[in-house]
């Protein structure tokens, strides 16, 4: 007998190319639905924020569209998983200092600041790096994808205020910054996996045991 694969809704804010994550949950064994932003009921076993871009534009297109509602009744029911990738991670806290004061979707407390460029680092974290396990709840799940590489491109990171919440962290220059998050049914990376080639795909198929 067949498995039921497990549904992935993913959001489409319009402001990326979504196409590599659509195809990297299939090749993860998903099945894969782009949610339309007018859509009315978000019913999926894992829904995935995704992003590249900035902060103010992001959260405005969930708004605009009552998203930000749609998904904290989402969340609100058993059984719920959301994944926040770079941009749709950032987009999970209270608030963004890029550029203007954003408010965010207040799902994790904690700020999106710029990296200190004291550091003498390029003000853009581009290219690939390793992340170190804090929180051990789920190092039995993740533990092997520890200190391997994975694919990074953000000028600002997220400081969340609730020590616990920060599952991993990653160092860049002389920063230790938050690189996945994870709060109850939320969960987020500062990496894209579906940019990581084959660990990537392997780190998404783990996602699905965060539900159970």
């Amino acid at each position: 007998m067949n498995k039921v694969k497990p549904s992935v809704g993913i959001i489409d804010l319009n402001i990326n190319n979504i196409f590599s994550i659509y195809q990297s949950c299939l090749k993860a064994g998903y099945k894969v639905e782009i949610i339309n932003l007018k859509k009315k009921k978000l019913k999926y076993d894992i829904i995935i924020l995704p992003g590249v871009g900035a902060f103010k534009h992001g959260i405005k297109i969930l708004k605009k569209n009552h998203l930000n509602e749609k998904i904290y009744e989402y969340l609100s029911k058993p059984n719920s998983l959301i994944y926040g990738i770079c941009l749709g991670m950032q987009l999970l806290f209270n608030k963004s200092y890029e550029f203007v004061t954003s408010e965010g979707l207040n799902l994790i407390n904690g700020d999106v600041v710029k990296f200190n460029n004291s550091n003498k680092i390029n003000k853009t974290h581009l290219g690939w790096n390793k992340f170190q396990i804090q929180n051990k709840d789920f190092s039995n799940t993740f533990k092997k994808f520890e200190n391997k590489n994975f694919y990074f491109v953000h000028s600002y990171h997220a400081q969340p205020r609730i020590k616990k919440d920060i599952f991993a962290s990653t160092k860049y220059g002389a920063t230790n910054f938050c690189s996945i998050v994870k709060k109850g049914n939320i969960f987020g990376t500062q990496f894209h996996p579906e940019k990581s080639g084959v660990l990537g795909i392997e780190f998404l198929k783990n996602i699905k045991k965060l539900k159970n």
